[in-house]
């Protein structure tokens, strides 16, 4: 091997060299394309938010953990304030960059964690306890602010994984919605009520949600 190296003319040694050098650096270290710089990017805006960061050398949670908690918790909409606003920072900051690089955004994973787990908390607490009536009472303390975000949060998540992903979810939440908890029970627990898809049918939950929100109206 060493006597052909030798045996090669200096101007064809030194591309081989360079040649083999790019390969290695391109290798070890590929080059960024637009979608991973724009991935960066997100991270660093929702860096303390959505994503951990550093201070003082301690790594610390992003502050959704404890203002989702807080909102589940409180379940109003003082207590869900700071979850919905990270949640909305979140949404437009997807929205703001490019379009081909949307799914590559949302498939982060604590972002597309961060869009599901707030649009599953958003549908159970519209209806609440038990099935609501249709029409206004749907919405539950939800108002046009907390209803924007969720059609902002539901467009960014269709876009990105498409509808037939979106409709999978959706049946996934509506399968957990609570139904009418039983008449001979005081205090129901959640345990001893039955989920409204066992007893009322697809069409008509859906009408009870805020999944039949008409998004037009509030974009």
């Amino acid at each position: 091997m060493e006597k052909f190296f030798n045996s090669l003319p200096k101007p064809v040694l030194a591309i081989l060299v360079i040649a083999a050098a790019l390969a290695f650096f391109m290798f070890n270290d590929p080059p960024h394309t637009v979608c991973d710089v724009q991935m960066d990017n997100l991270k660093d805006d929702l860096k303390g938010q959505v994503f951990p960061s550093v201070i003082d050398k301690h790594n610390m949670p992003p502050l959704i953990n404890q203002a989702q908690s807080a909102c589940e918790q409180g379940n109003s909409a003082g207590s869900c304030f700071e979850y919905f606003s990270i949640l909305k920072k979140l949404a437009k900051d997807i929205q703001n960059y490019s379009s081909e690089c949307r799914q590559d955004l949302a498939s982060i994973a604590e972002i597309r964690k961060a869009m599901r787990e707030g649009l599953t908390l958003m549908v159970k607490m519209a209806w609440g306890s038990r099935p609501p009536d249709p029409g206004i009472a749907r919405t539950g303390w939800l108002q046009d602010s907390e209803l924007g975000l969720f059609c902002q949060l539901k467009d960014v998540y269709t876009l990105s994984f498409g509808s037939e992903d979106w409709n999978d979810f959706r049946m996934k939440i509506t399968n957990e919605l609570p139904g009418q908890p039983p008449l001979n029970m005081a205090n129901p627990k959640a345990e001893d009520t039955p989920k409204a898809i066992a007893t009322m049918n697809e069409k008509d939950i859906w009408s009870r949600s805020i999944f039949s929100v008409r998004c037009e109206n509030y974009r």
